[in-house]
């Protein structure tokens, strides 16, 4: 088997393996520690295969590896809108909290920012320093939004300050309002990231019977990885195909991604 073969049935082999029991059961933490070893072979294995292999393969390890960056890059995009989601409707209790028993919203805030992770509470930290000051609160709360996963929930914020302090209406009960349409607006994209979980990994699972089919069709003594590695007409089909498939996720994913807003 020459080096070319090991390489491509290393990467299929990764590729199609399954993940974690802790994953598959859905127990545990998720965390980016637990893909990292998956993560470096993933990588090994494209790498080697493209040095190993004849120059036209590189322009099929391109696509596949801008595809995989473009999925890992929405997939953390998404973990960080949720994570940001739930510490924002928490802070806002907090602060919904305090305000329902007369405190002042300099005090809430800066309560709500005491029990906040770190970017959540510098928001509502900087939020309090404004109303302290004087200072254009709704502006900051803004600002905050610009370079966060959720902007959505920080405009709502920022509207529902601006309502207090310009038509003089109760800030526990706007802020309240917030925190349950921020509090809906988080389950309902839960539960559509849950029952769009499906479609997306059988958008995975197409992309992969190619690679699958190559690794069978190895295995049975087809030498299929001779074929499209070995320079011709088959490297130019290898890359044709990896091309269609990658083409094929990110329509896909832009699908549903489409349903999921």
């Amino acid at each position: 088997m020459t080096s070319p073969e090991v390489a491509v049935l290393l990467a299929a082999a990764v590729l199609t393996a399954p993940p974690p029991p802790r994953r598959r059961l859905g127990s545990g933490r998720a965390g980016s520690a637990s893909r990292r070893p998956l993560t470096v072979a993933m990588l090994l294995a494209v790498v080697s295969t493209a040095l190993l292999g004849p120059p036209v393969v590189a322009c099929a390890v391109v696509p596949a590896v801008a595809t995989g960056w473009m999925r890992r890059r929405r997939t953390v995009r998404r973990r960080r809108r949720r994570i940001e989601g739930a510490a924002v409707a928490s802070a806002l209790e907090v602060t919904v909290g305090e305000l329902r028993v007369g405190a002042h919203p300099v005090h809430a805030f800066t309560a709500a920012a005491a029990e906040s992770g770190a970017a959540v509470a510098e928001a509502f930290r900087s939020a309090a320093a404004r109303a302290r000051l004087g200072a254009d609160v709704a502006a900051g709360l803004r600002s905050a939004g610009h370079g966060s996963a959720a902007p959505g929930h920080w405009e709502r914020i920022a509207v529902c300050w601006q309502l207090a302090v310009v038509h003089g209406l109760p800030m526990s009960g706007l802020m309240r309002a917030a925190h349950r349409d921020i509090t809906d607006r988080q389950g309902f994209s839960d539960r559509v990231d849950a029952s769009l979980a499906g479609a997306r990994a059988t958008a995975a699972t197409l992309a992969g019977l190619p690679l699958l089919g190559v690794l069978l069709g190895q295995l049975v003594g087809a030498h299929p990885v001779r074929f499209l590695f070995g320079g011709g007409g088959g490297s130019w089909l290898l890359v044709i195909g990896t091309t269609l498939a990658c083409l094929g996720v990110v329509w896909s994913d832009r699908i549903i991604d489409g349903l999921a807003k």
